[in-house]
Parts: C-alpha cells; structure tokens; sequence
C-alpha cells in the first residue's frame, strides 16, 4: 500500500480534513484534523527516501512528492504537532472556521516542505500566507487590522522570494529541472532576493514586527497553531536555499538569538514575549544552516523540530493563562499555576526545555548548533547563541515568576481536563528526546557523519554556569524587568517613516498628474484654436507692431483674392495632417 500511497503528497490528508471541517462541523472537522495529522505521521516514518512523481507546470518538472532527512524530520515536526495543536483549538473554543483554516494552513506548509522543487514550494508558501491570514481575522476586533497587515508584509515577501527564483532561473537558463532542490540559489542577486523573501517569513530582525504583533492578538488556540508553521517552514526553505552554508546568515541568526531574548526580557504580555522568541530559536537555525557543517545543518533540523514542540506547548500555557487568568499580562494575571499544578509542570518542562538545561530537547539541539560553530572555528557565533541562551534563561525566569507566584490570586475557573491532557503528550516529547535521542538522531541528515559529545563533562559545567548567571541577573535585576513593558521596536521608527515617505510620495505623484493634466488641457485648447482660427493664433504670437501689420496685410489680401488668411491657413493645416496621415499609412505597410 505504501508505494500507491508514496506519490500523494501527505498535504492532501490535511486539505480533505480542512473540508470535513467546514462542511460537517466542529466535531468532525477535530477528529478529521487528528486522523490527518497521525496518518501523515505514519507516512513521514513509512515511506523511502527519493523523489515520486513528476509532473509540467508551466513547462517545468514539478516534483509532487520528495523525501530526504531534512524534510522527512520537519514533516513529522508539523504532522506530529498537528494533532495536539487541534486538539487545542478545539478544547479551547475554535470554531468551525478556526479548524477549517488550521487544517488547510497546515496542509500547506506540507506540502511546501515535501516539495522536490521551488515552484511546489513557493505555491504551499503562498497558500499558507492566505489560509494564516484567514486565521487570524476569524478572531475579529483588533485582530482583522493586525492581519491585514501580516497579509501585506507576507505578499511582499512572497513577491521578493518569486523575484528571485526567476532571477536564479535567469542565471542558469531555462530549463525544466532549474527549480529542483539539491544545489544552493546562484550567487549574488538571486541569492540576496531569496535570502530577503525567506528573512521576511522568518521573522529576521527588522523585518520581524509582524510577529509578536500577530501571534498576540488572535484566539489563543490561532497562536498555537501559527507557533509552529510560519517561522519554521521559512528556516526549512533557508536550509533548501543555502545547503551549503552562508557565514552571514550564521551571524544573523546569531544577532537575532541575542535580539529576539533582549526584547523578550522587556515583554509583559506573555504571548508577546514568547514571539519574540519564535525569533531568538529561529536565529539558533539560521545558525546552524550558515555554519554549513553536516553537525551544523543535522543540529539545525533538529532544533526545527524540538523548537515546533517546546515553543507550541509554550504558547499553550500561555493561551490558558489568557483563557482562565483573565489577562495575557504577566503581571496582571491571576496565578492560575496554584490550582493547576499540571499547567505549571508543563510550563517548568516548556521552559527548561527552551532553556537549554540538561534533560530536555532544547539541550540536545542547542548542544549540536553550539559545537558546530566551535569546530567550525566561529567563536564569536557561538559567543552570541551563549548570550543569547543566558537571555532566555531570565526571561522564563521573569515568566514563571508572574504567571505562577505573584498573581493578585488563584483563579476561580481552573482549566478543563481536555485542555490539559493535550499538553502531556508535548511535555513528554520534550523530555523523551532529551535523555532517548539516538532514534531520533538516525533521522538527522548526514546521520553517520557526525558526532557529538552531549552530556561530556565540560558541556555540563558550561551549561550549569549558564543556568547560574541567569538565575543572578534575574534575582539582581528583577525590579527593573518587573518595569519594562514592551520596550521600542523597530516599528516605532519604520511606521512614521513609512507613513510620511507615503504621504510625501502621493503628494508628489498628485501633483505631478495635476500638472500634467493642465499642459494636457492648455495643449489641446490651443489646437483647437489653432484648427478654428490659425490666422488669429498666428497674430497672438507676434509682437504687437507685427500683430498690426499682419491683421493690415490679412485685409488687403482678403479683399484682393476673396479669401481671408484664416481659410486659407485652415487650408493649410487640413492639408498637413492628411499628408501626415498619408505618409504613416504608406509606412505603416
């Protein structure tokens, strides 16, 4: 059955769940969602390496179905995933329509990452852009405005990416394989329109306010869906785009680890200070892609998958938080933690596990990225993804701390039984492949070319002196972080920026088509004048002591022949334009 299954893309079972949701509701479109997500599982694991299938699209071969370490990792990341995060929108409250969107957002980015080839990409990118968005406006109020915007940032990027797919086109010729994975975006303007397109989807600092904007505004169970799509399925095209590494792309995701945690520290809004470090782990990715080595792309891909888990079971404690503690602000919030100890083990795993601290899986993929820029000589990287791990440290610290200790009192509605089972199977995940990652270790790319000494002594006392320092800068620094709220972004600046460039660019193009439509209408009055009476447009132009001669000439000439100057100059000018007409219609020919 396998082989007949092989050539459908595993995208199909989420698209024909997303129409099971809409046409037979709510509890159908759940246990569809679930069947989906644990057959695409079953899939990821079951079928061979290679590519199945082909098919012309626009005159180029376009691989339905491809399969490779990289892909067959991330597909199970968000496959796996799936089936909590709709177990959580439905426990949670969504609608009909939340799942119909989930489910087609979902299938989308599947079907980008088991694409062989940019063309089958960029049309799950696109697709998941629009069904995201949908996401997000079915929440209404303030959520609608930020959406539109996250659809403006998202096209823009989408426009940049496609620009420089056909520039990479242009650059090795036409031809019907040009699009399929396996060698690196030609160099030089390809290369920096693709790297930009998928820095936008990544969130990379600058480009990056659509994030916490988004991702804190919709339904909470939105949140936990969007947490483990977006971002990743960019870092997974950065990986197709770049698999030969990029040293800038490693220092960029070495700045955005160091930025995404900073401006984390600042957040009090909790779903906000968990996407700003969507932005920190994704900078851990781009790490290991940049570095290049086979223990810095196998490090990547599994800091893919583990940050899908320790980041959505995150962004659930968070969503309950909002749902049962009133408020998404930390410092506002009941502590919902004291009635619900099981929330606050998920979040202590959650936290540990986004941390780094030994016995979770963020320790074993943060461990990979870290050794590879160390054996790839790039000091000051790894010195920037230590810092930036430091930076996260505090802020769960400062998390925790309002969310389960400082709360003005336990709330009154604890949380349902379906809201807190769905996060179980996460946490365990999180822990199991922290102590048990030889399995997963065989699905890494490159798997036997690499090795690294995990739970080594010094790498111990290194992350034990991490944790510590941490731990201090939180106890000392605790009454100024308990002040900061949110910080300034980037958007303080590029909002009034983009806004007057706007306004000052409308203002010129304005005037511009104002003033050209005056000449438009000043050229054609004088025409027709000139056509109705040229002998009078002929003494406008004259100076007055010639105007008066010639007026005294056109008299006598008049009176002479029996014909006045304007007939005749009307003569004249007819007989022009049917010349003119004459000589463009033989050429024309």
């Amino acid at each position: 059955m396998i082989e007949t299954l092989q050539a459908v893309p595993p995208a199909v079972a989420f698209l024909f769940a997303a129409l099971v949701a809409l046409f037979g509701g709510r509890a159908a479109g759940t246990a569809a969602g679930v069947l989906a997500g644990g057959y695409v599982t079953w899939w990821t694991l079951s079928v061979p390496a290679g590519r199945y299938g082909s098919v012309t699209f626009l005159e180029f071969a376009v691989i339905p179905v491809a399969v490779d370490p990289a892909s067959r990792v991330t597909g199970l990341a968000f496959g796996a995933f799936a089936i909590v995060a709709i177990g959580y929108l439905s426990a949670t409250g969504g609608d009909r329509g939340h799942l119909t969107a989930a489910l087609a957002y979902a299938g989308a980015a599947l079907w980008s990452v088991f694409a062989g080839d940019w063309l089958g990409l960029f049309i799950g990118w696109e697709l998941m852009a629009l069904t995201s968005t949908v996401l997000v406006w079915l929440h209404g109020g303030d959520a609608v405005r930020i959406g539109f915007r996250y659809a403006l940032v998202h096209a823009i990027g989408g426009t940049v990416l496609a620009a420089g797919l056909a520039l990479h086109a242009a650059t090795l010729g036409v031809d019907p394989t040009v699009f399929h994975h396996g060698e690196a975006i030609s160099a030089g303007l390809p290369a920096l329109a693709v790297g930009l397109g998928i820095g936008v989807n990544a969130a990379v600092f600058g480009v990056h306010v659509w994030l916490p904007d988004t991702y804190a505004s919709p339904h909470v169970g939105t949140s936990v869906v969007l947490s483990a799509y977006t971002t990743k399925l960019a870092v997974y095209a950065a990986y197709r785009a770049f698999p030969d590494g990029n040293i800038v792309l490693a220092y960029v995701g070495g700045a955005m680890a160091v930025i995404g945690a900073s401006y984390a520290l600042a957040q009090k809004d909790a779903r906000r200070l968990l996407a700003y470090h969507i932005q920190a782990q994704v900078g851990y990715i781009l790490a290991g892609i940049g570095v290049g080595s086979s223990l810095g792309l196998a490090g990547a891909v599994a800091h893919l998958f583990n940050n899908v888990l320790f980041k959505g079971l995150l962004f659930m404690v968070a969503g309950l938080i909002v749902l049962r503690g009133g408020t998404g602000r930390l410092h506002e919030a009941r502590t919902i933690g004291k009635r619900t100890p099981i929330l606050a083990v998920a979040f202590l795993v959650a936290a540990a596990s986004i941390s780094g601290v030994p016995g979770t899986n963020g320790f074993v993929s943060k461990g990979m990225v870290l050794e590879a820029a160390l054996e790839a000589g790039h000091e000051p990287l790894r010195w920037l993804l230590l810092a930036g791990a430091v930076g996260t440290f505090v802020s769960f610290c400062k998390f925790g701390y309002y969310a389960f200790r400082r709360g003005p009192g336990p709330v009154r509605d604890p949380t349902t039984i379906s809201q807190r089972l769905v996060m179980v199977p996460v946490a365990v995940a999180c822990v199991a492949l922290g102590l048990w990652y030889g399995p997963f270790f065989s699905l890494l790319p490159a798997s036997g070319e690499w090795s690294v000494p995990l739970y080594a002594r010094g790498k111990l006392l290194e992350t034990t002196l991490l944790l510590i320092t941490g731990a201090v800068v939180f106890g000392l620094g605790r009454p100024v972080l308990g002040r900061l709220d949110g910080g300034v972004d980037v958007d303080a600046v590029r909002d009034p920026l983009v806004f007057e460039t706007t306004k000052t660019a409308v203002a010129v193009v304005e005037t511009t088509f104002r003033t050209a439509a005056r000449i438009e209408q000043g050229a054609r009055r004088h025409l027709l004048e000139t056509l109705t009476d040229p002998a009078e447009q002929v003494t406008r132009w004259l100076p007055a002591k010639f105007a008066r001669g010639y007026r005294t000439r056109q008299a006598e000439v008049a009176s002479t022949i029996g014909f006045t100057a304007s007939v005749r100059l009307r003569a004249i000018v007819l007989a022009g334009c049917l010349l003119v007409a004459l000589v463009l219609g033989v050429t024309a020919r």
